[in-house]
């Protein structure tokens, strides 16, 4: 077992954030896969065996095509072999959750199931029937999606039930936190992302290393890195693309500060062996707290795309570039932004909604950090075209707002604290059940 590519470990999350770690890894999947890319599936066998349920290997393929569809990783036969066997797993532990929910009577609904395709369709203006061809046409059946989201509620629900009793945040523990932030004000600040890989048992460790080297050496050939730690980090952090938000020098373990330290912004660590797993940090900010930062302003975002391939050659995408910098010149704000983008051809608009500039992926956070409201960025080319982003609001944060309140270090305590009861309880599961591997 080499990845953990799977929603797993968010029964501390409340519904809508769940929802939105859903909506993420669904529409990263609709973006980033193309038609006919999955392979097809010849047959169906049994991959495995938990307590006396079968897991297929139509099961296995379909799940491993959603996986690499939505993770941006490039499909090599090594990348395959290397997730199907991670997927097993997957469904492996998927199976005991869903048999542990059934065991304290928690069934989750195909009505339930379907609200909550239902409310990923209307979040992002596409239809259920949309919704499954566009899976379809990356090789994937809607109902894989369906058993993700069951299996994934099913888990949040129980732990939710059976664990959260155990948590418990003193105001003792929120005191040291906070007063270690303040002490530390003036020493550098990190904005942090983070993929956590759980080392299931110590005859795997080798795998999951080698698994780690390989999900960097596709990072490094461009596979978005919040991407791959939504599909594969086994940390709270994954709902979020594994942004941990700013780190204060020290704050992580030593084993993990040491490398944060020597990193530079845009910069991915090597695999940091730890408590329980090994992790993958990526630096995106340093800084001092002085006044505001552009990183942490708020922005209200819409984009404007002119699809190019990405071997257009230049005088295609000078082309293009020509005609967006007329439609700039035209814009008033965001208040003409669909007569404007009209007059570029296959120009589409979307709405990005309320972003921290943080948020945004690394090619376009320099394009607008600074952007005053009703500015548009200068077109920002990527493997899907030009991409133009115009600033509705801004809500720039002042430097006291940098220091978390009180709830905020209590949740993110808690957060971490449920984290690893949940990942005690699953090992719990594989060791006490009967799982037959084929």
């Amino acid at each position: 077992m080499v990845y953990n590519p799977k929603f797993r470990f968010f029964a501390h999350l409340s519904p809508d954030r769940l929802f939105s770690r859903l909506a993420g890894l669904f529409m990263a999947a609709l973006t980033l896969s193309t038609p006919g890319a999955a392979q097809q599936v010849q047959g169906e066998g049994i991959a495995a065996i938990v307590n006396d349920e079968v897991i297929s290997t139509y099961d296995v393929a379909q799940r491993t095509n959603l996986i690499l569809s939505s993770s941006g990783i490039q499909r090599t036969p090594e990348i395959d072999e290397r997730v199907k066997q991670q997927v097993v797993q997957t469904l492996i532990d998927e199976k005991l959750q869903l048999q542990e929910a059934d065991r304290y009577d928690i069934a989750i609904t195909d009505e339930e199931v379907s609200a909550a395709i239902g409310q990923l369709g209307e979040q992002n203006n596409i239809t259920a029937q949309a919704m499954a061809e566009s899976l379809r046409n990356s090789g994937v059946n809607i109902q894989t999606l369906r058993a993700q989201i069951e299996a994934e509620l099913a888990w949040s629900r129980l732990v939710n039930g059976l664990l959260s009793s155990r948590v418990s945040i003193t105001g003792e523990e929120v005191d040291q936190f906070l007063n270690r932030l303040i002490s530390t004000a003036t020493q550098p600040q990190y904005l942090v992302s983070e993929i956590f890989l759980e080392i299931p048992s110590p005859a795997q460790e080798e795998q999951i290393a080698q698994g780690a080297l390989q999900l960097i050496a596709q990072m490094q050939q461009g596979a978005p890195f919040n991407l791959v730690a939504q599909q594969f980090s086994s940390n709270a952090s994954a709902a979020q693309g594994g942004d941990i938000g700013w780190i204060q020098d020290g704050e992580l373990a030593p084993e993990l500060n040491q490398v944060l330290q020597r990193l530079q912004p845009g910069q991915v660590s090597q695999p940091i062996r730890t408590l329980g797993g090994y992790v993958i940090l990526a630096l995106r900010e340093r800084r001092v707290l002085s006044g505001s930062d552009p990183m942490m302003a708020t922005l209200d975002l819409q984009q404007i795309m002119v699809p190019l391939k990405a071997d257009a050659n230049q005088k295609v995408v000078e082309k293009a570039k020509n005609q967006v910098d007329k439609m700039r010149a035209a814009l008033n704000g965001c208040d003409n932004i669909s007569s404007a983008s009209r007059k570029v051809n296959n120009a589409s608009v979307s709405n990005l909604g309320r972003l921290a500039v943080s948020q945004l992926a690394d090619v376009f956070r320099p394009a607008v950090a600074t952007l005053s409201t009703g500015s548009s960025s200068e077109p920002v080319r990527t493997e899907a075209g030009l991409h133009v982003l115009v600033v509705c609001a801004r809500e720039d944060v002042a430097q006291n707002d940098q220091i978390p309140s009180r709830d905020q270090i209590q949740n993110r305590l808690y957060n971490q604290q449920l984290s690893m009861q949940a990942r005690r309880y699953l090992r719990d599961l594989r060791r006490d059940s009967a799982i037959e591997m084929r």
